[in-house]
């Protein structure tokens, strides 16, 4: 009877234990949009190995003890599974507690982005709770039946502590099994999902505009919709919904009787994720932001994310309008290759490229207020933008957006009207204005080095005292990482008083790069952590400072 109660406790401690840290994982894994390759990537990185190092510490010490009770108590059976039972009933509590005392998890969890229980998580929960169930069942019939034999004798006590301590830290495994037993049905469901929104667009008479890019697509959709706002009524993508089931989701959602326009942002990291998203939305016109290196560890080659970019392009209709930045040579040099049939417009924040656009932007400037400057085109008649908004890029999005606006039939007055209005997107070169007399930009979503040199660019710009900036650099992008990290380091230098780098492994190159451009060593701070950076802004910062936050990537690159 104590036998079938040990074996029942610790079987249970372990589902308990498995399971927490399962939530855990699955966290990680849908910051990792349920890709299994990444999953796996993210476990031999190094906040992953700490984790494991724990698992291996609490796998191998009780065994080690149990081993020595063993060759002790071999006579005593009774005094044996007293002992190892204490052990392994203690080991399994700590297990579960630990987590929340280390802050991986609970209320003390540094985490930027929280756990999200959607259908599909809670579909994954299910699927990982009926493995671990199932395991357990099996592992107890392979190590602890017959009960009669379950003694010391047998060895069976031994095999069945040393096989649910094994089970504790494989959670990994379980999860990663968990999703690939699951992928058949999240593929169903989400092709039910698509097939019923491309009938719903197709029976509707909304017009639609698909906006992608490697980079300030989100921005350039919530500003066109803001401006088409002032005359349409305008239905478009929350946050960044840029996935087939975002968009599918947004469109089933919606009544789309009551909208004028749709825009859509369209995002992709590999391939063809275009081509499939146009399928979806079949766009009247499309507009293309940048192309850059984003996702060059999973599109391979910067000519893969070109072709797959340009598929929105291909996806328009003879009747439908191409708008695109010219500022980006390897986007300008893919359009020209292509002789597109299509009505293109074309927008420029260079001067060197304002006789060849439609549209260029004039006597850009930055304040502590905010940006101004004079939107020109190509028939010389102008339209004066202020806004809160920050940086060169942002310009280009506008810039993007009065096309569009003015396409579709919007007045000057109401293209100034709709810009005042424009807020900043969030964690998008955010300017933040505490009243403390320091200027906060929160540029914490942006991770392409094109953004983050504009970024500092903004920052050399605003007057100001100290300017400062907090950065962990630059993630996914291959063997080109250290270098665009060394070259980020090198540009800034002499643009910034103080750099507080986040993470000493990844940022390395970064710290080479600030050096190399004559940044002194004394102004350079390296910390494990965004939490550790505020200690040292809060002996650094005084009113007049400046304070930028370039890329706070998510917690799968953390390095605590």
């Amino acid at each position: 009877m104590l036998t079938i109660v040990f074996i029942s406790i610790l079987s249970l401690l372990c589902f308990i234990k498995l399971m927490i840290h399962g939530v855990f994982l699955i966290h990680k894994l849908q910051q990792l949009s349920y890709i299994n390759y990444k999953f796996i990537k993210w476990l031999d990185g190094i906040k992953y190995r700490k984790i494991l190092i724990w698992n291996l510490f609490e796998l191998f010490i009780p065994l080690l003890f149990i081993l020595i009770f063993y060759f002790w108590q071999e006579k005593d059976i009774k005094v044996y599974k007293t002992y190892s039972g204490v052990i392994m009933v203690t080991v399994f509590i700590w297990k579960i507690i630990h987590p929340y005392m280390a802050g991986w998890l609970g209320p003390r969890a540094l985490v930027k982005k929280k756990l999200v229980f959607t259908s599909r998580v809670k579909r994954l929960l299910f699927s990982l709770s009926t493995i671990i169930f199932l395991s357990i069942i099996l592992m107890i019939r392979f190590t602890a039946y017959p009960l009669d034999d379950f003694s010391l004798k047998s060895w069976s006590f031994f095999q069945f502590n040393a096989f649910i301590l094994l089970f504790s830290i494989i959670t990994p495994l379980f999860v990663l099994l968990a999703n690939v037993i699951n992928f058949p049905i999240e593929k169903m469901i989400h092709k039910i999902y698509f097939e019923k929104a491309v009938r719903k667009l197709k029976s509707s008479k909304i017009k639609r505009i698909g906006i992608t890019g490697s980079f300030g697509k989100t921005s350039a959709k919530f500003f066109l919709s803001v401006l088409l706002a002032e005359k349409y009524k305008v239905l478009t993508t929350p946050s960044s919904f840029n996935t087939p089931m975002g968009l599918s989701k947004v469109i089933n959602d919606s009544d789309l009787s009551a909208y004028d326009f749709f825009v859509a942002e369209m995002g992709a990291d590999h391939k063809g994720d275009i081509h499939y998203l146009s399928k979806l939305v079949k766009p009247e016109t499309g507009v293309i932001t940048a192309v850059g290196i984003q996702h060059l560890e999973t599109f391979g080659t910067p000519e893969a994310i070109l072709k797959t970019k340009l598929e929105l392009f291909d996806s328009i209709p003879d009747s439908g309008v191409l708008v695109y930045n010219y500022d980006s040579s390897m986007l300008k040099n893919g359009v020209l290759e292509k002789c597109y049939s299509q009505k293109i417009l074309t927008y420029s924040a260079e001067e060197v490229h304002k006789k060849y656009v439609d549209l260029y932007a004039d006597t850009i400037k930055h304040t502590r207020n905010g940006l101004e400057f004079c939107a020109v085109f190509k028939d010389s008649s102008s339209i004066f933008i202020k806004t809160e908004l920050l940086g060169r890029h942002n310009v280009l999005n506008l810039l993007s957006s009065i096309l569009v606006a003015k396409y579709y039939g919007l007045t000057n007055e109401e293209i100034t009207r709709g810009a005042a209005k424009i807020k900043s997107v969030e964690h998008r070169l955010q300017r933040i204005d505490p009243g403390t007399g320091i200027l906060v930009l929160d540029d914490a979503f942006n991770s392409n080095y094109t953004g983050a040199v504009e970024a500092v660019n903004v920052l050399n710009e605003i007057s100001g005292g100290k300017k400062i900036i907090v950065t962990p650099g630059f993630v996914e992008l291959g063997d080109e990482e250290d270098r665009y990290n060394k070259m980020f380091g090198e540009y800034m230098a002499d643009k910034i008083t103080h750099a507080i780098l986040v993470g000493a492994r990844k940022t390395n190159s970064i710290k080479d790069g600030l050096l190399n451009g004559g940044q002194s060593y004394e102004n350079i701070y390296t910390v494990d952590s965004l939490a550790d950076s505020q200690v040292v802004l809060a002996k650094l910062l005084k009113p007049g400072d400046v304070v930028l936050f370039e890329n706070d990537l998510p917690d799968i690159y953390s390095e605590i």
